[in-house]
């Protein structure tokens, strides 16, 4: 159906898309937060995002298992363990560095970026390949960017890392976010082949319903589970209109979509390039098979 050829996009053409994203942070920023960025709620959602993301760190196994000395002796066995990550040695070592509002923005930015190519792809008129962002490059050229951009020291890009999601953000901020990226994705010739991430699931969980017939379970546990997956799509279904369709009816969900949702990508898509992406609206043959 799709992503069986999708290729990363390469490290230069994804550095030239960052840079432009980097540069163009003064002109969101003043939409996004026109009484400055630490009076935005952007700001103060990102810094509870990354306190809890401080916690789940901590509890990490592959943070927990490097700082555990372990000695050994011929009658007991000696566990001593560093005392864990403060806060603020958190802060200092995630990317972005705290205090820099540039580079919070950036980070959210790019982080809608890659998110655009989570269920869909890029592609240019002419060329055969589909491509996606790949989220670790990113993240690494993202911390290399603030360092070329004189934004860090070298020393600081070389142990920094990411660590958590960017905080929500309403509709008409995540707009204005996708408008100014596709601007630039159509500067570097870029058309979006559009594909619904959660319709994608509901064609998965309609063939896990299928494949359950040949299961070598008994009959009571294939109908359990079959059940669980026509109530998991008639939950997402719910979502977009309360009255009762088949879960199993791919025909009528894709026509719900089409009348029920359309995506911020495609709306932002659609104010940039004057049509739509490819992909949208919606067709069954698309996701059948």
């Amino acid at each position: 159906m799709k992503f069986n050829n999708n290729k990363k996009l390469g490290t230069k053409i994804t550095q030239e898309i960052l840079q432009d994203a980097y540069e163009a942070v003064p002109q969101l920023m003043t939409l996004l937060a026109p009484q400055g960025w630490r009076e935005s709620s952007f700001h103060q959602e990102l810094m509870v995002c990354r306190y809890e993301f401080y916690h789940e760190f901590l509890q990490m196994d592959d943070y927990l298992s490097p700082r555990i000395d372990v000695r050994r002796s011929e009658t007991d066995q000696e566990i001593s363990s560093e005392p864990p990550l403060s806060f603020d040695e958190y802060l200092y070592l995630t990317f972005p560095p705290l205090g820099n509002d540039h580079l919070e923005l950036f980070y959210i930015l790019s982080s809608i970026l890659i998110e655009i190519t989570f269920s869909s792809a890029l592609y240019r008129d002419h060329e055969f390949d589909v491509y996606y962002f790949d989220e670790m490059q990113c993240e690494g050229i993202m911390i290399q960017l603030a360092y070329v951009n004189n934004q860090v020291d070298k020393e600081w890009a070389n142990i920094a890392f990411t660590a958590f999601p960017p905080p929500y953000l309403d509709e008409m901020d995540v707009h204005h976010c996708l408008e100014l990226l596709f601007t630039i994705l159509k500067k570097h010739g870029f058309k979006l082949d559009y594909w619904h991430g959660e319709l994608l699931y509901i064609v998965e969980l309609q063939d896990m319903y299928w494949a359950i017939l040949y299961g070598d379970l008994d009959y009571e546990e294939k109908d359990s589970r079959r059940q669980q997956i026509k109530s998991d799509i008639s939950e997402i279904l719910e979502r977009y209109d309360s009255s009762y369709i088949d879960p199993l009816n791919l025909s009528s969900i894709v026509d719900l979509l089409n009348r029920r949702w359309v995506c911020p990508f495609v709306l932002a898509y659609l104010h940039v390039y004057d049509e739509f992406p490819k992909g949208y609206p919606y067709l069954l043959s698309d996701y059948e098979g």
